[in-house]
């Protein structure tokens, strides 16, 4: 998924209490910074809020989430990391 497929026209913030338009919907959000189970995030507006991590933890830094109501419902996956073992692929 590209970060420009996650800007919609209209769209809500994290600046934003609330919103009748969006309701139920995720507000997509990159980690900025990681305290304990908060996270500094940014939208695609440029707001940082922090927000609850711990339904999605781990985060660091660079991740992707979904937040709604000052939570994190979702964290995108990370790409495997050149030289890192997927642990899937190791044999017992």
């Amino acid at each position: 998924m590209h970060e420009d497929d996650l800007t919609f026209p209209g769209s809500c913030g994290l600046d934003l209490d609330g919103c009748v338009v969006c309701s139920d919907a995720g507000i997509p959000a990159r980690v900025l910074d990681v305290q304990g189970d908060d996270a500094l995030c940014e939208d695609t507006s440029g707001n940082r809020v922090r927000i609850a991590v711990e339904l999605v933890a781990p985060v660091q830094p660079g991740d992707l989430l979904l937040v709604h109501g000052g939570v994190a419902i979702w964290r995108a996956e990370r790409p495997p990391v050149k030289g890192e073992v997927d642990p899937s692929e190791v044999r017992r």
